[in-house]
């Protein structure tokens, strides 16, 4: 019993040393649970919403400094490995129902291959991802915003993203 007593102030005296250690080396402050969910909502509500006309980006300018390591990483990475996951077999799904349309509308012919299909829409996600994170560290500015665009400017990118990137370096706050 003393030994997981010992094991447990172990744990939680490594993790709390850790915590300040990264608050220490990033500078950033710790966000609340609530405020660390209230900037992940507003930051997927802009990544992925369809038109955005109800100021979604507004909203993630809104959040300052705050927002710049999520949107760093949403450049750098894009999406996360579940969300494009999911998509894929979203995008699978909805090839082979094409599939099967085609068999009685052959007017409605399919070009791709399942692999063509998918990786086109994958990739197209992937990269609204990385041009809505780069618009919105161009509009907050800041030389942690202007760092991840300069880093993700040499990166090999769509030309779409590169375009976006390049825009926001011109127009940083």
């Amino acid at each position: 019993m003393k030994l997981i007593a010992l094991i447990l102030v172990l744990m939680v005296s490594t993790a709390s040393a850790c915590r300040r250690t990264s608050i220490q080396q990033t500078g950033q402050p710790t966000l609340s649970p609530e405020q660390a969910l209230t900037l992940r909502q507003t930051v997927m509500t802009y990544l992925e919403c369809e038109e955005c006309e109800q100021g979604e980006l507004e909203a993630v300018v809104k959040l300052g400094q705050t927002a710049v390591p999520t949107l760093s990483a949403t450049l750098r990475d894009g999406p996360s490995q579940a969300s494009r996951e999911l998509l894929r077999r979203q995008l699978s799904d909805t090839y082979r129902r094409l599939k099967e349309y085609e068999k009685t509308h052959p007017e409605a012919k399919v070009s791709q291959s399942e692999e063509e299909y998918v990786k086109t829409y994958l990739d197209n996600y992937i990269a609204l991802y990385q041009v809505r994170a780069a618009t919105a560290l161009g509009s907050i500015g800041g030389p942690e915003a202007k760092r991840a665009l300069e880093e993700a400017s040499n990166k090999p990118l769509r030309d779409d993203v590169k375009a976006t990137i390049k825009h926001s370096l011109e127009n940083i706050k």
